[in-house]
Protein backbone atom coordinates (compact mmCIF):
# COMPACT_ATOMS: atom_id res chain seq x y z
CA UNK A 1 0.00 0.00 0.00
CA UNK A 2 1.35 3.43 -1.24
CA UNK A 3 1.65 6.12 1.99
CA UNK A 4 2.19 8.52 -1.10
CA UNK A 5 -0.47 11.93 -0.66
CA UNK A 6 -1.59 13.86 -3.13
CA UNK A 7 -0.54 17.49 -3.54
CA UNK A 8 -2.22 19.98 -1.87
CA UNK A 9 -4.16 21.95 -4.34
CA UNK A 10 -6.81 24.62 -4.18
CA UNK A 11 -10.54 24.23 -5.14
CA UNK A 12 -10.57 24.98 -8.84
CA UNK A 13 -13.98 26.83 -8.25
CA UNK A 14 -12.17 29.22 -5.67
CA UNK A 15 -9.21 30.46 -9.05
CA UNK A 16 -11.88 30.29 -11.26
CA UNK A 17 -13.87 32.73 -9.59
CA UNK A 18 -10.87 34.96 -8.70
CA UNK A 19 -9.93 34.74 -12.71
CA UNK A 20 -13.53 35.62 -14.01
CA UNK A 21 -13.85 39.03 -11.90
CA UNK A 22 -10.36 40.29 -12.38
CA UNK A 23 -11.23 39.84 -16.38
CA UNK A 24 -14.71 41.31 -15.66
CA UNK A 25 -13.20 44.26 -14.07
CA UNK A 26 -10.50 44.72 -16.81
CA UNK A 27 -13.44 44.63 -19.45
CA UNK A 28 -14.80 47.63 -17.42
CA UNK A 29 -11.76 49.48 -17.14
CA UNK A 30 -11.44 49.43 -20.74
CA UNK A 31 -15.07 49.80 -22.43
CA UNK A 32 -14.94 53.21 -19.57
CA UNK A 33 -11.54 54.57 -20.78
CA UNK A 34 -13.22 54.08 -24.77
CA UNK A 35 -15.83 55.61 -23.43
CA UNK A 36 -14.12 58.78 -22.10
CA UNK A 37 -11.90 58.75 -24.85
CA UNK A 38 -14.32 58.66 -27.75
CA UNK A 39 -15.04 61.73 -29.97
CA UNK A 40 -18.25 63.38 -30.15
CA UNK A 41 -20.67 62.56 -33.09
CA UNK A 42 -19.76 64.47 -36.15
CA UNK A 43 -23.09 66.19 -37.64
CA UNK A 44 -22.89 67.19 -41.57
CA UNK A 45 -25.19 69.88 -40.64
CA UNK A 46 -24.32 73.13 -43.02
CA UNK A 47 -23.20 70.80 -45.62
CA UNK A 48 -24.49 70.68 -49.32
CA UNK A 49 -26.67 67.29 -49.90
CA UNK A 50 -24.20 65.62 -51.99
CA UNK A 51 -25.38 63.91 -55.05
CA UNK A 52 -27.83 61.50 -54.45
CA UNK A 53 -27.81 57.90 -56.28
CA UNK A 54 -30.82 56.14 -55.34
CA UNK A 55 -32.88 53.38 -57.00
CA UNK A 56 -36.89 53.16 -56.72
CA UNK A 57 -37.34 49.91 -54.51
CA UNK A 58 -41.00 50.21 -53.21
CA UNK A 59 -43.72 52.62 -54.74
CA UNK A 60 -41.33 55.25 -55.48
CA UNK A 61 -40.52 57.16 -58.15
CA UNK A 62 -37.35 57.75 -59.52
CA UNK A 63 -35.65 60.97 -57.40
CA UNK A 64 -32.42 63.13 -57.80
CA UNK A 65 -31.23 66.88 -56.16
CA UNK A 66 -32.86 68.96 -58.35
CA UNK A 67 -36.38 67.49 -57.60
CA UNK A 68 -36.12 68.46 -54.10
CA UNK A 69 -35.03 71.80 -54.46
CA UNK A 70 -37.50 74.11 -52.79
CA UNK A 71 -38.52 71.05 -50.46
CA UNK A 72 -37.51 69.85 -46.79
CA UNK A 73 -36.96 66.98 -47.23
CA UNK A 74 -35.91 63.59 -44.29
CA UNK A 75 -33.32 60.99 -45.83
CA UNK A 76 -33.97 57.76 -43.60
CA UNK A 77 -31.05 55.06 -43.84
CA UNK A 78 -32.12 52.22 -41.92
CA UNK A 79 -31.85 48.27 -42.69
CA UNK A 80 -34.51 45.15 -42.11
CA UNK A 81 -31.93 43.30 -40.46
CA UNK A 82 -30.58 46.06 -38.04
CA UNK A 83 -32.22 45.34 -34.57
CA UNK A 84 -32.22 49.79 -33.56
CA UNK A 85 -33.62 50.47 -37.27
CA UNK A 86 -36.28 47.89 -36.65
CA UNK A 87 -37.21 49.50 -32.85
CA UNK A 88 -36.89 53.15 -34.43
CA UNK A 89 -38.90 52.69 -37.40
CA UNK A 90 -42.40 53.04 -35.94
CA UNK A 91 -41.46 56.53 -34.68
CA UNK A 92 -40.62 56.90 -38.21
CA UNK A 93 -43.41 55.20 -39.84
CA UNK A 94 -45.33 57.93 -37.79
CA UNK A 95 -43.85 61.02 -38.59
CA UNK A 96 -44.32 60.00 -42.10
CA UNK A 97 -48.07 60.25 -41.39
CA UNK A 98 -48.21 63.25 -39.86
CA UNK A 99 -46.31 64.93 -42.96
CA UNK A 100 -47.22 62.84 -46.15
CA UNK A 101 -49.96 65.57 -47.05
CA UNK A 102 -48.02 68.45 -46.94
CA UNK A 103 -46.39 69.42 -50.02
CA UNK A 104 -43.50 70.96 -49.23
CA UNK A 105 -41.59 68.01 -47.29
CA UNK A 106 -40.57 64.94 -48.82
CA UNK A 107 -39.47 61.48 -47.20
CA UNK A 108 -36.97 59.50 -49.32
CA UNK A 109 -36.78 56.14 -47.25
CA UNK A 110 -33.50 53.91 -48.16
CA UNK A 111 -33.38 50.21 -47.17
CA UNK A 112 -29.68 49.27 -46.63
CA UNK A 113 -27.96 46.23 -46.60
CA UNK A 114 -24.23 46.68 -45.26
CA UNK A 115 -22.62 47.45 -48.13
CA UNK A 116 -23.57 47.74 -52.17
CA UNK A 117 -26.64 46.39 -52.84
CA UNK A 118 -25.98 43.22 -54.99
CA UNK A 119 -29.09 41.52 -54.88
CA UNK A 120 -31.61 43.72 -55.32
CA UNK A 121 -34.66 41.48 -56.15
CA UNK A 122 -33.74 40.02 -51.82
CA UNK A 123 -33.68 43.72 -50.76
CA UNK A 124 -36.68 44.74 -52.21
CA UNK A 125 -38.65 41.39 -51.24
CA UNK A 126 -36.97 41.39 -47.90
CA UNK A 127 -38.36 45.30 -47.51
CA UNK A 128 -41.91 44.89 -48.62
CA UNK A 129 -42.25 42.55 -46.52
CA UNK A 130 -41.01 44.77 -43.75
CA UNK A 131 -43.30 47.45 -44.79
CA UNK A 132 -46.19 44.90 -45.13
CA UNK A 133 -45.45 43.99 -41.41
CA UNK A 134 -45.27 47.53 -40.02
CA UNK A 135 -48.37 48.29 -41.92
CA UNK A 136 -46.21 51.64 -43.69
CA UNK A 137 -46.68 52.84 -47.11
CA UNK A 138 -43.32 55.16 -47.93
CA UNK A 139 -42.02 55.35 -50.78
CA UNK A 140 -38.42 53.74 -50.39
CA UNK A 141 -35.29 53.33 -52.39
CA UNK A 142 -32.38 51.29 -52.63
CA UNK A 143 -28.65 52.90 -52.59
CA UNK A 144 -27.61 50.32 -54.95
CA UNK A 145 -24.00 50.72 -55.70
CA UNK A 146 -23.58 52.73 -52.43
CA UNK A 147 -22.35 56.34 -53.51
CA UNK A 148 -25.08 57.81 -52.05
CA UNK A 149 -23.89 56.45 -48.39
CA UNK A 150 -20.19 56.84 -49.34
CA UNK A 151 -20.56 60.51 -50.12
CA UNK A 152 -22.26 61.22 -46.52
CA UNK A 153 -19.36 59.04 -45.18
CA UNK A 154 -16.99 61.50 -46.11
CA UNK A 155 -19.33 64.66 -44.64
CA UNK A 156 -19.63 62.26 -41.40
CA UNK A 157 -15.72 62.04 -40.89
CA UNK A 158 -15.96 58.51 -41.96
CA UNK A 159 -18.54 57.09 -39.61
CA UNK A 160 -22.12 56.09 -41.24
CA UNK A 161 -23.93 53.69 -38.93
CA UNK A 162 -27.76 52.57 -38.88
CA UNK A 163 -30.37 54.07 -38.79
CA UNK A 164 -28.82 57.95 -40.11
CA UNK A 165 -31.81 60.40 -40.75
CA UNK A 166 -31.22 64.00 -42.41
CA UNK A 167 -32.85 66.91 -42.67
CA UNK A 168 -32.23 68.96 -45.74
CA UNK A 169 -33.97 72.27 -46.09
CA UNK A 170 -35.23 74.08 -49.43
CA UNK A 171 -32.14 74.95 -50.63
CA UNK A 172 -30.57 71.53 -50.20
CA UNK A 173 -28.15 71.66 -46.95
CA UNK A 174 -28.34 69.50 -44.53
CA UNK A 175 -29.66 71.31 -40.87
CA UNK A 176 -30.40 68.05 -39.08
CA UNK A 177 -28.20 64.93 -38.36
CA UNK A 178 -29.56 61.57 -36.42
CA UNK A 179 -27.07 58.84 -36.42
CA UNK A 180 -28.23 56.07 -34.29
CA UNK A 181 -32.02 55.39 -32.32
CA UNK A 182 -32.73 57.10 -29.43
CA UNK A 183 -36.12 56.86 -27.77
CA UNK A 184 -38.24 59.92 -29.08
CA UNK A 185 -35.96 61.78 -30.96
CA UNK A 186 -37.99 61.15 -33.72
CA UNK A 187 -40.58 64.09 -31.88
CA UNK A 188 -37.89 66.55 -31.66
CA UNK A 189 -37.68 65.88 -35.59
CA UNK A 190 -41.35 66.23 -35.58
CA UNK A 191 -41.14 69.66 -34.34
CA UNK A 192 -37.74 70.33 -36.37
CA UNK A 193 -40.03 69.83 -39.57
CA UNK A 194 -42.84 71.92 -37.60
CA UNK A 195 -40.13 74.95 -37.45
CA UNK A 196 -38.76 74.52 -40.87
CA UNK A 197 -42.33 74.30 -42.86
CA UNK A 198 -43.58 77.83 -40.84
CA UNK A 199 -40.14 79.03 -42.11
Amino acid sequence: MSTERSPAFEPAGTANRIVIYFGVFMLVGLFALAWIGREPPVSANGEDLPILDLQPLVAADPVNNEMLTGKITVLHFWGTWCPPCIKEFPEFVELHKEFRDNRDVAFISVSCTSGAELDLETLKRNTQAFLQEQGATIPTYADGTAKTRTRLLMLLGGSFGLPTTLVVDRDGVIVHTMAGYYPGEMSALSDKLHDLVGS
